[in-house]
């Protein structure tokens, strides 16, 4: 039976230390991230069904007048 030398015993509870916290933080951040989650769902301010894709994205390709105005007004104060 062969052992392991002994900066291999030294160096292996550190380590599996390390694995095991970091391990633990991830999932104490896990469920803090699902809480919030949770808490902005009862409190009405977010959607499980959001995509947040737009619900007529063909709208948007053709700029209407006010628009173009906005973008003309804007590269204007852009050039001075």
């Amino acid at each position: 039976m062969t052992s392991l030398p002994n900066y291999m015993a030294d160096l292996s509870t550190p380590l599996l230390m390390l694995i095991l916290i970091s391990s633990a933080g991830f999932m104490i951040w896990q469920l803090l991230k699902l809480r919030q989650k949770n808490m902005l769902i009862n409190a009405g301010h977010f959607d499980e069904d959001y995509s947040g894709e737009a619900k007529n994205p063909e709208k948007f390709m053709e700029p209407d007048e006010d628009a173009l105005d906005e973008m003309q007004d804007l590269l204007d104060k852009a050039l001075e």
